[in-house]
């Protein structure tokens, strides 16, 4: 008996220097029932290269190409065509460990579970660390717990068996899970353009946990998630608040529908000072920022006294939160813009000489 057909989805955007390596990694998977859909999301670089390369020795991968519209919208390009009873999504940038498929389809054979999620490394410049998403393997339709789950997805410090408390990898991230295709379809589950391409994978993850009757765990690393450098953390997005404001209505209106809403308000609390700290470094305070410090710093004072920022200032429970969260929050409640600036220097230093 021919086991079941995989679908594994990678949207494809300015990634021709990794590329080769993740469909290779894919190619060379020790479960071999897989369709290899690649949406080539309007990609102005030579990407086509490398994937063309791959499709013409390679049957069973599918190439879609279409106008630039983000990586929602190209992951969901990529459900709307799948044959697979499972999905898998993979980011184009990263790579698989070869027997992470067959991992997760293992795990689905001893659970029948609806969703399996396992562990990925993190890979920065070359050195990797084991991101561990829970303590130990389980497998659970305890309603509460997924409950608890979905909290995580939302707020870090709310993971109902965290292995490693300041991990945030892999809750809610779609590319070490194995999902049911029928569970997507039937529900009409799709990723959420309305955020940009940041948060929508933990939303997608959040409402299929609301629709899924058992979730699995299995503590084996299948995933390599790759950070290029420092650009994430320090280059100036002019758009942050913007995307700051979509998502908080996002994660509102999820809480909004939920039966007991106020179980989640303080995992959004934390959610809200996690992405206040990082506004600091990618907005606020950026070298790139062409606002004066004494502007931005205003314009920041007066964030912290808006919604939903106030009240998370006030209400986190900051005993969970990380150190640096914790320094954003404390230098946010004395409403001081100044001592935020500081604090975020002492953390790049620090950073820096960690890495001599």
């Amino acid at each position: 008996m021919m086991e079941p057909l995989v679908s594994i989805i990678v949207a494809i955007y300015k990634v021709e220097e990794y590329l080769q390596q993740c469909i290779q990694t894919i190619i060379d998977q020790t479960y071999t029932n897989v369709e290899i859909i690649l949406v080539d999301d309007g990609s102005p670089d030579e990407s086509y290269k490398v994937y063309g390369e791959f499709a013409s020795k390679d049957s069973r991968i599918r190439i879609i190409k279409k106008e630039n519209a983000g990586v929602s919208e190209a992951r969901n390009t990529g459900i709307s065509v799948a044959n697979g009873e499972f999905l898998m999504f993979v980011d184009s940038d990263d790579w698989m460990e070869l027997d992470g498929c067959e991992t997760l389809y293992n795990a689905y054979l001893k659970t029948n579970a609806d969703l399996i999620v396992s562990d990925a490394y993190t890979s920065m410049n070359g050195i990797k660390r084991t991101n561990k998403v829970f303590a130990k393997d389980f497998v659970t339709d305890d309603r509460n717990f997924i409950r608890q789950y979905q909290a995580a997805c939302i707020g870090y410090g709310y993971n109902p068996m965290p292995a490693d408390r300041s991990n945030v990898s892999g809750l809610g991230s779609p590319w070490n899970k194995l999902y049911s295709r029928k569970i997507i379809v039937d529900n009409n589950l799709r990723y959420d353009p309305y955020v940009k391409g940041i948060y929508d994978d933990n939303l997608f993850t959040l409402h299929y946990l609301s629709v899924a009757k058992s979730v699995a765990y299995v503590g084996k690393t299948i995933y390599n998630y790759r950070i290029v450098g420092q650009s994430l953390t320090q280059s100036f997005k002019p758009n942050t608040l913007d995307i700051s404001r979509r998502i908080f209505t996002k994660i509102q209106e999820f809480i909004s529908e939920q039966e007991e809403p106020d179980f989640f308000m303080r995992p959004f609390d934390m959610y809200v000072i996690r992405r206040l700290s990082a506004e600091l470094s990618v907005y606020y305070f950026s070298k790139q920022n062409p606002k004066k410090p004494r502007e931005a710093g205003k314009e920041l004072k007066t964030m912290i006294n808006s919604e939903p920022y106030q009240s998370a200032i006030r209400n986190v429970e900051v005993r969970k939160l990380m150190a640096p969260h914790k320094l954003t929050c404390y230098t946010a409640r004395l409403n001081w813009p100044f001592g935020m600036w500081a604090t975020l220097k002492i953390r790049r230093w620090v950073r820096k000489l960690m890495k001599r």
